[in-house]
């Protein structure tokens, strides 16, 4: 299925997201104690505004999507994603994603959490290395595979705001913009 990104097409579809998830696992020291310390967990809001949108280098720019909710998902202390999520206008649970995911500056602290559950220490500022799109049928349930690229960027999050961008080597550009 092609999402409204187009960044669902079948040609991108790789083990490229399970293979970055897991460097970056196995350089921050991951272990199983490291789970039972209670770092991982997410923080979500409604936003007041929020848009997503994807340029190409050699064509037209996609419309911006309107987006509702604004996820951070911290799987280990350093490491963190932002996901933007555009509803499917008809549906409770189907959507479009657009994820930035990528290890917090120095300057920045990681969010702390208890039973799942996290509070940012903001400001955060986050140096992208992937970007990822994921789409959700009515029951939640996954319409295909993430598909994810290599980017360099960057996130900047305070309590009220959120914008995010990233450029593939190929000079595709994701944006990201929300506030609550």
């Amino acid at each position: 299925m092609r999402g409204r990104f187009g960044l669902l097409s079948r040609r991108r579809t790789s083990g490229l997201a399970l293979a970055l998830t897991l460097a970056l696992l196995s350089t921050t020291g991951w272990t199983a104690a490291s789970l039972a310390s209670e770092d991982f967990g997410r923080w979500e809001r409604s936003t007041g505004s929020c848009r997503v949108g994807r340029l190409r280098p050699a064509g037209p720019g996609e419309r911006a999507l309107s987006c509702r909710t604004l996820r951070l998902d911290q799987q280990l202390p350093g490491l963190l994603s932002v996901r933007f999520v555009v509803p499917i206008e008809g549906s409770r649970f189907a959507s479009h994603q657009l994820v930035f995911a990528g290890v917090l500056l120095r300057s920045s602290a990681a969010m702390r959490c208890a039973q799942g559950r996290c509070e940012p220490r903001w400001p955060m500022r986050l140096q992208v290395s992937a970007v990822a799109t994921a789409g959700f049928d009515g029951r939640g349930v996954a319409t295909g595979l993430p598909q994810a690229q290599l980017a360099r960027g960057n996130c900047s999050l305070d309590e009220r705001s959120a914008s995010c961008e990233a450029r593939s080597r190929d000079g595709e550009t994701w944006q990201g913009d929300a506030s609550w």
